[in-house]
């Protein structure tokens, strides 16, 4: 009988434990249900239904939140863009939370395994960082498409591109701090990858630090509420490279502008590199701190100007190389003409053309490619006046402008007169009787004649293409 008591004892703390244990698992995916619900709230729900909603809790150990997707791409798009907002909600109701990692597999010891072969045949590359608990915690992913071989390189582009080569290949700080800065989608972030990628390569035991502006304050924040500031300073200033990703979100922040200033002037005189992306050079930002303005514009400062026709041909002609995907060159023509406003709208149009092939089998051209991208296009509508594109054709035909309105027919006249009636019609949104009035008011059936006329000489006419082919690209680029 003795015998018994201390089994019978053994195995009720045995289900104790595991009732705890489910009441514990329990009561985290409620945690992540209420995270989840507040997220829905405060972003689009487009957004919210593509790539939130389909994020499962699968466990909570060890200050690391494990989520599983429904698709790899899902938790790229998860991690790569909207990590930020699902961490920042998340840690109010996850203590202690440090990360978060969101899987596509369905048995997470599969890929600890995984991580742990890497590991092991891969020793170089095991230990990137002296803190790697910090710098993992605060850093963002890093997206490994984003290298430098991947980065197309333009006329607008190009000085920002070489000194993020320079920072890398030299261990000079004469660019410190690099300050990039251009509109949104331009590839800013891509070469803060790039550089981070490079860098670790080089140099496997360097500190790097990627992380947004958001990030920085939210760290800060947190220190302040647990009065760990102390420990907040040291971490950062025991980093090799820092790199935020715009800057702007700091601003009319005064403690924790306060506080980067401090961080910014302590890695400069300790030698370290900082890297700064915004949206705007840092004496167009209204919000900043004058001091911090200064400071931020001490180093090398270079835009992205916007981008011209070629360099968006060209990245459509890498990204098209890049998948193996079967493109025909008037599609990409016409999204290099179309869509000026950013490279991530340029990518993401090509990606929607293409998924539509795939899934509904439809051809790839033109008619269609215009059909399903007109919220895009409507979008990226340039404005471009009549009295442009006369400008530009008889420049290009070396006319006087007057020859645009009047009634000679002289082939050498007549024929640049047709052709610019037929970018006004195919790049702007003129109506006939509105083109033909602003070539010495013609009838609107004499712009369709043209209009036509061009269309049908296209079939044939090689030259005439090549023209046309010369003639948007001055128009579009400029």
């Amino acid at each position: 009988m003795n015998e018994v008591v201390p089994n019978l004892n053994e195995n009720i703390n045995k289900n104790v434990n595991k009732d705890n244990l489910f009441q514990s698992e329990e009561l985290q995916k409620e945690n992540w249900a209420k995270s989840k619900e507040i997220i829905s709230k405060n972003i689009k729900q487009i957004v919210w239904k593509a790539w939130i909603e389909p994020l499962y809790y699968e466990r909570y150990k060890d200050g690391v939140l494990y989520i599983k997707a429904k698709s790899s791409l899902i938790a790229n798009r998860a991690e790569t863009q909207y990590y930020e907002t699902i961490f920042s909600e998340a840690s109010n109701h996850f203590q202690n939370l440090k990360k978060i990692k969101i899987n596509t597999g369905d048995n997470q010891n599969n890929v600890e395994k995984n991580i742990n072969k890497v590991s092991l045949t891969h020793k170089p590359q095991a230990i990137f960082h002296k803190d790697l608990s910090f710098v993992d915690s605060v850093s963002m992913k890093i997206n490994p498409s984003f290298t430098f071989d991947n980065f197309v390189v333009g006329e607008s582009n190009r000085m920002a591109y070489a000194a993020s080569k320079r920072i890398c290949e030299s261990k000079s700080l004469t660019y410190n701090p690099l300050y990039i800065h251009g509109n949104v989608g331009m590839g800013k972030t891509h070469l803060l990858n790039a550089i981070a990628i490079d860098l670790r390569q080089r140099s496997p035991n360097l500190q790097i630090v990627l992380m947004s502006a958001e990030r920085f304050m939210y760290q800060f924040i947190k220190a302040i509420r647990l009065k760990d500031t102390i420990s907040f300073k040291d971490q950062f200033r025991s980093v090799d490279i820092l790199m935020i990703d715009d800057i702007q979100f700091i601003g009319g922040k005064g403690s924790t502008q306060e506080e980067f200033f401090y961080t910014f002037n302590d890695l400069i005189n300790l030698g370290k590199q900082i890297i700064i992306s915004s949206n705007k050079s840092p004496f167009e930002l209204l919000d900043l701190d004058e001091k911090l303005k200064s400071r931020l514009g001490g180093g090398l400062v270079v835009d992205f100007i916007a981008t011209d026709y070629n360099l968006r041909l060209d990245i459509l002609k890498k990204k098209v190389d890049l998948h193996n995907i079967n493109v025909p060159f008037e599609v990409l023509d016409f999204l290099a003409s179309k869509i000026i406003n950013n490279i991530r709208e340029l990518e993401g149009a090509l990606n929607r053309i293409w998924a539509n092939h795939e899934l509904t089998g439809k051809d790839i051209s033109v008619s269609n490619s215009e059909e399903l991208l007109s919220d895009v296009l409507k979008k990226n509508e340039k404005k471009i006046s009549i009295s442009y594109i006369q400008e530009i054709v008889t420049t290009y035909f070396n006319l006087n402008l007057s020859d645009m309105s009047t009634s000679r027919r002289s082939i050498n006249i007549a024929r640049p007169r047709q052709i610019a009636m037929y970018l006004c019609k195919s790049l702007t949104t003129f109506s006939y009787p509105e083109i033909g009035k602003n070539f010495g008011g013609k009838d609107h059936t004499t712009v369709m004649h043209a209009v036509k006329k061009i269309e049908a000489l296209l079939v044939t006419d090689q030259k005439l293409r090549n023209q046309l082919f010369d003639l948007k690209k001055s128009i579009l680029s400029s």
